[in-house]
Order: structure tokens, then sequence, then C-alpha cells
């Protein structure tokens, strides 16, 4: 995960930038401020540069941050008519998804029952971060919301080391400094 989490935190700059694109004009102070929050977000991610990287897992990062961002713009775009009904359609064409896998593939992926209740409250979880992201958008300007709403790998981070007991790296330290930094600058703005 070490080059893998912080290139998939850059899936914001696809919203971002579509935003700014379409004419969002944050203030300088806000422009500061994302800027903070979105060094710290990649920085919390906790970013390993050390030794070789092979070029598959970097690839598919590249491809899912494409997705992820591209997501959170439809997210903002469906939105703009009914957040809910976004995230219903959402988990919908995502159940349709699954049958379809499970149909082929036949397995559940070495999940049992026991695991259930813990895939419910993250389907829970998901839903409603992605329901909260799109009643954001809608609320004020998108380029403020994304990146307010990309900030999660400070809050897994934080879960890791709380809940798993895994050790942070000063970087993570650091991004998340940052990143408190940068929504304190975007909330002066």
């Amino acid at each position: 995960m070490g080059v893998v989490s912080p290139i998939a935190s850059l899936s914001v700059l696809i919203p971002l930038t579509i935003a700014f694109i379409n004419g969002e004009k944050p203030n300088s102070t806000q422009l500061i401020g994302m800027s903070i929050a979105l060094t710290g977000a990649v920085c919390a991610s906790g970013p390993e540069i050390r030794g070789g990287v092979a070029l598959k897992p970097v690839l598919l990062a590249v491809v899912a941050a494409i997705g992820f961002g591209f997501a959170v713009n439809f997210i903002a775009k469906g939105s703009t008519s009914s957040a809910i009904m976004t995230m219903t359609t959402m988990r919908f064409t995502t159940f349709i998804i699954a049958i379809f896998l499970f149909a082929k593939y036949r397995t559940f992926g070495g999940f049992t029952k026991k695991d259930l209740p813990v895939l419910i409250l993250l389907g829970a979880a998901d839903f409603i971060a992605n329901l909260l992201l799109g009643v954001a958008t809608t609320k004020g300007l998108v380029s403020l919301a994304v990146v307010l709403g990309s900030l999660f790998p400070i809050v897994t981070a934080l879960m890791a080391f709380k809940l798993l007991h895994e050790r942070l790296h000063k970087v993570q330290y650091i991004g998340i400094a940052l990143a408190i930094m940068g929504v304190a600058v975007i909330s002066a703005g």
C-alpha cells in the first residue's frame, strides 16, 4: 500500500479540476488551505518511496484514482437533483454488478456469515459518507467539498493507529497536522 494509497488519494484532482473548469473560484486563502489539506491527505496515507516499485500496482492505483475521481464528480452532479436518489442508484448498480460477479465466479470471495455484520456496517458507512459528500457539494463550492471529503486518509490512519495498533510514520503525523492546518485555513477564508 506504500505507493498505492497516496496515488489513489489524488483522485480528488479530477472533480477539483472539473469544478475549476466549470468556473468555481475559491478565494486565495481557500486555495492555500486546499493545497495544504491535500498535501496532508497524501502524506497521511503513508507514502513509502524507498526501494523499487512494481509497475502493475501503480497502474492499478492510477486507474482506481481516475475511477474514484469521476465517481465523486458524478456524485456531485447527481446530487444537484437528489443526493439520496444518486446514492440509491449507485448502490443498486453495485448490487447488480455483484450478482453478475457471483454468477460468474460462484464465490463470495471467502466471506462467511460471520463477516456479514461488518460488511453491512461497511456498506452503511460508505453510503452515508457518500450521501453527506453529495449533500455538501450542493451547499457551497464543489471544489471545497471535494477537498474536505478527500481527507479520509487521516481517519484511516488514525483508526489503524487506534484500533489495529499500527505505528504511524513521521510523514503520517506531518500529514495529519497539515490536513488540520489546511482545514483551519479554508475555514478562515
